[in-house]
């Protein structure tokens, strides 16, 4: 009598699967051994002072990194972020000085919300590639920033104003605070609203969420335009900072936030990622260069090491699309 084998149902799946788990927990376990080799290595890692520096030294690279999240996962990219906090920090400080704080501020946000729509404009009605159009962006912005600033920091902001980059509620930095509520509310607007599931599906497959009646090109540009206001966020953040307005403010923030929403699980293909994992991977960037600093490593060897960390990333993402075919 012969069994016929076609028809057996499959014998269940024992066990977990690797890659999802290396996926969700192999970045903090890299945090954690990263921060337990600081410790040992250095005395000031893990004080009191130290950690609150951690935070604050977070608080900007965070408010970029979750608006880069957004247009990551809509399957784009945004380089021109870290030209963008500069212009964005003379157009507040310039504005500041003149009519007072809340003024600036809401010039400030207003430069940053006019620098997404346009990155929109040129990705979604022109057809220009994210990348080009970004990194065309990215000198248009910082051109404008040194004319406006006549290449040097813009002074005279009030004191109060000043005083924000460093105060602390419950202990804790300000700054850090604020970008902490960002990130909140970019989880939750993820999580829970229509829109921010549209953003998931666009990046997903675009071709499909057309056809099943998700206004793309709108989801794009609401990416863009909460990118752009993230990085007035961050802009603000560092003006209070050093107390002026500087137009090559955020020179390393592109990179770094790629490298964060990166080592955090967001896919570069897009429609897969979390903000939770976005602050995992703003961490581990942070700790490894407050560490390296710490250790008296320079500031060169750092930029290699963020780079390596983000090729690995990228790799990593690359493979684990392979695997699951």
């Amino acid at each position: 009598m012969t069994v016929n084998t076609t028809d057996t149902p499959p014998m269940p799946r024992l066990g977990i699967d690797a890659r999802a788990l290396f996926r969700r927990f192999g970045l903090a376990a890299a945090l954690l051994a990263m921060a337990a080799v600081f410790a040992a290595l250095s005395d000031v890692f893990l004080t009191a002072q130290n950690l609150r520096n951690l935070l604050l030294q977070a608080a900007p690279l965070a408010a970029v990194a979750f608006g880069q999240a957004f247009v990551v996962l809509n399957g784009d990219l945004d380089l021109s972020v870290g030209s963008a906090v500069g212009l964005c920090s003379v157009v507040m400080a310039s504005v500041m000085a003149a009519q007072g704080v809340w003024p600036g501020i809401a010039a400030g946000l207003g430069a940053g919300l006019l620098l997404g729509l346009a990155n929109a404009a040129a990705v979604t009605w022109l057809r220009v590639m994210p990348f080009i159009a970004t990194l065309a962006m990215m000198s248009i912005a910082q051109g404008a920033a040194l004319m406006l600033s006549h290449g040097t920091p813009v002074v005279g902001l009030p004191a109060g104003f000043a005083d924000f980059g460093f105060a602390r509620v419950l202990g804790l930095p300000a700054p850090f605070l604020l970008a902490a509520a960002l990130g909140l509310g970019a989880a939750l607007f993820l999580a829970f609203t229509v829109p921010g599931r549209d953003v998931y599906a666009v990046g997903g497959n675009a071709a499909a969420a057309r056809l099943a009646g998700i206004p793309v090109p709108a989801i794009r540009v609401m990416s863009f335009a909460i990118c752009g206001l993230s990085a007035a966020v961050a802009a603000l953040i560092l003006t209070a900072r050093v107390s002026s307005g500087q137009p090559t403010l955020g020179g390393a923030l592109a990179l770094q936030s790629v490298a964060a929403v990166v080592l955090g699980g967001v896919s570069l293909f897009g429609g897969r990622g979390s903000i939770a994992g976005v602050a995992v991977g703003v961490a581990f960037v942070t700790v490894l260069g407050n560490g390296l600093n710490l250790l008296n490593v320079s500031s060169y060897a750092q930029m290699v090491a963020i780079g390596l960390a983000l090729i690995a990333a990228v790799a990593l993402d690359r493979l684990l699309a392979d695997a699951r075919g």
